[in-house]
């Protein structure tokens, strides 16, 4: 098939897709804004695009803002099923069999899913669908009994095209407990470059933020939880004259703790609070900042497979990145060429790693500079092509 400029457009392009998610929209969650960018870069790919996610009665609903909150153009069809308040085994089970008959109905080609129990119906009893698993979370996943069937039994390979897996970490993991191996992709997390162009200026975006010109800024945007090592990085950086630690994002119980934690030890007058930021603003915060920090420590739950949004975001906003050295943060960040990276859960070498990063130079220009280059190989776009070309 041929456009009207007479190019070949791929076998996908005519495709409708229904990607099933059990993230709840609105939220703050990092899960959240996966999904909504991930479902605009199916929208701009093939034919039509529909978000399937549930409708928890929690919290309000405005359809005319979740664009604007996460940053994209309303180009695919939102959609809430009713979610049981059954347990939670019930609960997960009733929202898959009602994505199931849902997507019975509206028939689609493709189904991409983050939800094990819809990826197994739809392997099981789906008509004519071809089906795409995207994994995050090895032991989470094989807590149901749908799991095995799923990953290892080959009668289900006519339709499941791919377990896309968040990182290498991860599809090796799945591979040593006995997944398909032809079904294992990898699939790391993306950015929305449009957010991040044109750039603008530290200096102008301090004082539109209203933060200090001449402050050295480290900052880190995301969620709070414990042990994330922000307690870590108030230590840290409360350790460096001039210093200010710029804190983007955080539920308010975790601020609250946090608050309390740093003005116990007189560490209060260093860190800057800004509590959540709609995604299409975090950037203005990343220009603002001097260096960018990841902290993750050997306490963080999800730090054998994750791959986080916000490293991709670092890379693209072009500014240093201090980052703890794990395994599945050297699958995208190369210590020295892309970052520095320093040992876990050591409050010294992480300062140390920060003031290296302040102190600048031409290596440290050199790695902000590959970082954000090698962004470009991380859009949603590309990651949502790459999916496509496997399933359909």
């Amino acid at each position: 098939m041929a456009n009207g400029m007479g190019s070949i457009l791929p076998p996908w392009s005519n495709v409708r897709l229904g990607y099933i998610a059990r993230a709840r929209i609105p939220s703050d969650k990092a899960n959240s804004i996966q999904v909504m960018k991930m479902s605009a870069a199916f929208a701009a790919l093939v034919r039509s695009v529909e978000l399937i996610v549930p409708f928890t009665g929690l919290g309000g609903r405005r359809d005319h803002e979740i664009w604007d909150r996460y940053g994209v153009s309303p180009s695919f069809r939102l959609t809430w099923l009713p979610y049981p308040h059954l347990g939670k085994r019930l609960d997960i089970r009733g929202y898959a069999s009602a994505c199931w008959l849902y997507t019975q109905l509206r028939g689609f080609d493709v189904v991409y899913t983050r939800d094990l129990w819809a990826a197994y119906l739809l392997a099981r009893w789906g008509r004519r669908l071809k089906v795409g698993f995207e994994a995050h979370d090895l032991a989470e996943e094989r807590r149901y009994p749908v799991w095995e069937p799923l990953v290892k039994q080959y009668q289900f390979s006519a339709r499941v095209r791919g377990i896309f897996c968040i990182s290498r970490s991860l599809a090796e993991a799945y591979r040593q407990a006995g997944a398909r191996e032809e079904l294992l992709q990898v699939a790391p997390d993306g950015v929305d470059l449009r957010l991040f162009s044109p750039a603008r200026s530290k200096k102008e975006v301090r004082s539109m933020l209203g933060l200090p010109a001449e402050a050295s800024i480290v900052c880190h945007a995301g969620q709070l939880y414990p042990g994330r090592g922000i307690e870590e990085t108030i230590e840290a950086v409360s350790g460096i004259p001039g210093a200010l630690l710029l804190l983007v994002g955080g539920q308010p119980e975790d601020i609250a703790r946090l608050e309390g934690w740093a003005r116990v030890r007189g560490f209060e007058k260093c860190i800057r609070f800004e509590g959540q930021v709609p995604n299409h603003q975090v950037p203005l915060y990343l220009w603002a900042a001097d260096v960018l920090v990841m902290p993750y420590t050997s306490r963080t739950a999800t730090v054998r497979f994750m791959s986080p949004l916000k490293m991709f975001e670092y890379m693209a906003a072009g500014r240093p990145i201090v980052a703890t050295d794990f395994p599945v943060v050297r699958e995208v960040l190369e210590p020295g060429r892309s970052a520095i990276l320093v040992p876990p859960d050591e409050v010294v070498a992480l300062r140390n790693g920060i003031q290296l990063a302040l102190v600048g130079g031409e290596s440290v220009t050199r790695a902000a500079e590959f970082a954000q280059a090698e962004a470009g190989k991380y859009t949603w776009v590309e990651r949502a092509r790459r999916i496509l070309e496997l399933l359909a």
